[in-house]
């Protein structure tokens, strides 16, 4: 015990896939900037291969929506009672918390009334809803850890120490070689390569893939030489995607490991709004943002959000450069007409990614993930002074 105390304790928590990533690019950072602190935690597969002790799995935590969440309540209460039993007993000197807002909002209560240091990163997007979500969680937390630019006025005016050292994915989300490499065994002799993108979670996958796929045999009809592409994230088993596609007659290759390779090589993306939007405007491909969930949740949404655009390209442009089909507006016809749009006007290519290029460089410059872990490092430090 008198080791773990010289040497500091953290307990991060992710609750999905995207924050696995996140939190497993900190963690090894920070592995190098403070080798002998203990790191506790809720994670997937990458923290854990980055060196965290898992209390829990994200994956059990990977539920959206209002409805979804009331229905796996007591699980996620179950999950909640274990981690104020491990905080209470184990006292890390610091909370990181990743995006995940409802649940990360009564972990930060928890670590407040023990009085140990909350940092949020990667601040959930609550100024889409209300402002005041944005004050609620100011008052929880010690500090906060932005990712996009704009977020530090939001944040500032909360009354929150905030800080941002860029975004994660700039210099981390690019294919694993070039485009001219890749493309003759990804794309072969296809006029168009489209990617498909439904979201890393169950549900996104039920409530969105099909969607996409009955658009892609629409485009199919007017494009017959276009193939497809459906990176699968890490998360998402076979036995999920197999059963959509049986019965389609579509030239569609399934590719686990590679998606950064697929959405570089890709004319275009149709791809669920969410984290993979942000990879695939870094790496400057035009895509159509899509998304959809139960109608229930889908109908109290509508009257809560208040944010003008929900893709982040959009968000971060500050204006419509990508375009979108949410809830009503999520059919397979209107994106399969928006696609071939896109795909027959060269003109409408080039400015989508002269607009997303403007995109990527206002996210600032590669290695955000080490400043964070600095940051980190720099704050144990004077916690235990």
């Amino acid at each position: 015990m008198s080791e773990l105390i010289r040497s500091g304790r953290i307990f991060f928590l992710a609750g999905e896939q995207s924050g696995d990533l996140h939190g497993s690019l900190v963690i090894n950072h920070l592995r190098q900037a403070a080798p002998d602190v203990v790191i506790d935690g809720i994670g997937g597969p990458m923290m854990k291969a980055a060196g965290m002790h898992c209390i829990h799995s994200s994956d059990e935590l990977a539920v959206i929506g209002f409805v979804e969440v009331l229905k796996n309540i007591r699980h996620l209460a179950r999950i909640l009672k274990d981690v104020k039993s491990w905080l209470t007993k184990t006292r890390p000197d610091m909370v990181v918390l990743i995006d995940y807002p409802g649940f990360n909002q009564r972990v930060a209560e928890i670590a407040r009334s023990l009085n140990i240091h909350v940092l949020y990163y990667i601040c959930p997007q609550v100024w889409a809803w209300h402002a005041s979500r944005v004050e609620k969680i100011t008052r929880l937390i010690n500090e906060a850890v932005v990712v996009f630019p704009f977020e530090v006025d939001i944040w500032a005016r909360a009354g929150a120490t905030v800080n941002w050292f860029g975004h994660p994915l700039v210099g981390f989300a690019k294919p694993s070689g070039s485009c001219d490499d890749l493309r003759p065994a990804l794309k072969g002799e296809a006029e168009s390569l489209i990617s498909l993108l439904p979201g890393s979670r169950t549900q996104e996958i039920y409530y969105i893939l099909p969607e996409l796929l009955d658009a892609a045999e629409l485009i199919l009809k007017q494009r017959p030489s276009t193939r497809f592409l459906l990176p699968v994230a890490g998360a998402i088993d076979d036995a999920l995607i197999l059963p959509h596609l049986k019965g389609r007659n579509l030239p569609i290759t399934m590719l686990r490991g590679q998606t950064y390779d697929a959405i570089a090589v890709s004319d275009l993306c149709l791809v669920a709004s969410g984290t993979a939007t942000l990879e695939s405007a870094i790496i400057g491909t035009p895509m159509v943002v899509v998304y959809r969930v139960n109608w229930l949740t889908s109908l109290i949404s509508k009257f809560i959000i208040q944010a003008e655009h929900i893709g982040l390209p959009n968000v971060i442009a500050g204006r419509r450069i990508v375009p979108e089909f949410i809830r009503g507006d999520f059919k397979a016809s209107l994106i399969a007409a928006e696609a071939l749009a896109i795909l027959n006007d060269p003109q409408r290519q080039a400015k989508m990614r002269e607009d997303l290029d403007l995109v990527r460089k206002s996210l600032g410059e590669p290695g955000a993930s080490r400043r964070v872990a600095e940051h980190i490092a720099v704050r144990i430090q004077e916690l235990r002074r």
